[in-house]
């Protein structure tokens, strides 16, 4: 009996240590920036102005999100975290240099294996703390379906702290035995006075 005690005890005290222990983020953390944006973007209550389109059709919608719909619309580039898994730890080609079409910097990572992201770009002025634009592509897919997402994020100074102040998703999704669907949608973000 004391023996099953002190097993319990032990597995209760490794799993303890195990929710305390931090994830390594080696590249960029994906989920501290969405969820430190959802956090100011409820507080700050911008007006989203969004245009969808799906196989030509576009439709377009105004609102002033609340966290949960923060929450959905930027879900989407959470998902890049998945270039800090261990599996991916030492196999992306960091590139600096300056934007072509700029004056700001670029830290560009390029995945040296096969990854769902091939590609992620910051771009920023003086120092990374100073973001302006995240692009990223997000690829995906099995014998069943194909979809590929060209990311893009853009920040403003706002109410002292880099903001979103628009993004865009375009790509496309294809089924097995049928064409593809190209979508894209983009949203712009006003900020009240």
């Amino acid at each position: 009996m004391r023996f099953v005690f002190v097993i319990a005890l032990v597995a209760s005290l490794g799993s303890c240590h195990r929710e305390n222990l931090k994830y390594d983020k080696p590249y960029f953390d994906f989920d501290s920036l969405v969820r430190a944006q959802i956090i100011k973007l409820s507080e700050a209550k911008p007006r989203l102005q969004k245009i969808t389109s799906l196989r030509g059709k576009t439709d377009s919608t105004s609102a002033v999100p609340d966290t949960t719909q923060w929450k959905h619309e930027l879900d989407t580039f959470q998902q890049l975290d998945i270039i800090n898994k261990p599996l991916y730890k030492g196999n992306y080609r960091r590139m600096d240099g300056k934007d072509d079409h700029s004056n700001l910097l670029v830290h560009s990572y390029t995945a040296q294996i096969k990854s769902l992201v091939p590609e992620v770009k910051f771009f920023y002025e003086g120092n990374f703390q100073k973001i302006k634009r995240i692009e990223a592509v997000f690829m995906e897919g099995n014998v069943l379906y194909t979809t590929s997402r060209r990311m893009v994020l853009e920040f403003e100074e706002q109410h002292g702290f880099r903001m979103i102040s628009g993004y865009q998703v375009q790509g496309f999704q294809k089924m097995i035995f049928s064409d593809s669907v190209p979508f894209s949608i983009e949203g712009r973000l006003t900020f009240p006075d």
